[in-house]
């Protein structure tokens, strides 16, 4: 992600943003020229940012693991303080901080989430107009038909989708479609019955608030050239079932969009990719699309 940040840059793609690292770690990298860097401290980030350099605010912390960890919560901090617009997170190894951090991490939106004490946000993927949703996100696959038992828990994820989409997207009578939890939603009783007791009852209730939303659908064939054209949003029962079709359409240029949050946060969709780091072959459209969307 790093890499990706200072090569456009450099390129004069992108500009208007401040890098939360520990300084001597970022230094080791060698990434660019010490004379190309602005310091900053979180006291003078707004009266001392520099456009023409990169602009760091370093942070103390213990380690590298820290170092990651540390700086999403520094840039929280700062976007509650509203010193900027919101939080561009980067590609981070979860495995990592919650070997060495915390036990407790799973994911960003969790995080974040957490900070903010809610618990109907979403993680939103966004990529040319189209919103692909997973209502469960980092679970087991056994643990996902029990969340769906819980009817207010879904019901309130979707409606805060919907709300996204009206105040954040500007889209004022958004279309969703659902896909089932098991093979083709569960084959009409065939395979499960869970889609039609779960999911059904749920659908009902968001109709009745006028809410434009069809389905379950098979989550093999969810996702169709004439769906594409119709529905604005998917929503899916867990996070492979939207991820799959997602980074196929998106090419690993799309947006990965916290929903319901006080603050602005998004990322790449991609993850680390650290197998490819310095071969300059991998893509910036992602990175390139979430600094579109932030503005």
């Amino acid at each position: 992600g790093i890499n990706i940040l200072i090569r456009e840059w450099s390129n004069n793609k992108i500009n208007n943003f401040i890098i939360i690292i520990n300084y001597k770690i970022f230094i080791k990298q060698n990434l660019i020229s010490e004379k190309k860097l602005n310091i900053l401290n979180d006291l003078n980030v707004e009266k001392n940012y520099l456009s023409n350099k990169i602009n760091i605010l370093n942070i103390k912390t213990k380690n590298r693991h820290t170092n990651c960890f540390d700086s999403l919560k520094y840039a929280y901090k700062l976007s509650k303080e509203k010193k900027v617009i919101g939080v561009l997170t980067l590609p981070i190894n979860k495995v990592e901080i919650n070997k060495f951090i915390d036990k407790s991490f799973i994911d960003q939106t969790t995080f974040f989430s957490k900070l903010e004490k809610i618990n109907n946000s979403n993680m939103i993927f966004i990529y040319k107009n189209k919103y692909f949703v997973p209502l469960t996100i980092h679970i087991e696959i056994k643990k996902v038909a029990s969340h769906f038992r819980n009817k207010n828990f879904i019901f309130n994820k979707i409606l805060s989708l919907v709300n996204t989409m009206k105040n954040d997207f500007d889209i004022k009578n958004p279309k969703i479609a659902i896909a089932g939890i098991n093979p083709h939603a569960g084959e009409d009783g065939l395979i499960s019955n869970e889609d039609k007791k779960l999911i059904l009852p749920i659908l009902k209730l968001l109709r009745k608030k006028n809410i434009y939303i069809n389905g379950p659908y098979a989550g093999d064939s969810i996702i169709n050239k004439n769906n594409l054209k119709k529905y604005d949003a998917f929503v899916f029962t867990f996070h492979d079932q939207a991820l799959i079709p997602f980074k196929l359409i998106s090419k690993f240029e799309g947006v990965n969009f916290t929903s319901n949050l006080n603050i602005i946060r998004l990322s790449p969709s991609h993850g680390t990719a650290r197998d490819i780091i310095n071969k300059n072959i991998a893509t910036s459209n992602g990175l390139l699309n979430c600094f579109k969307l932030i503005k």
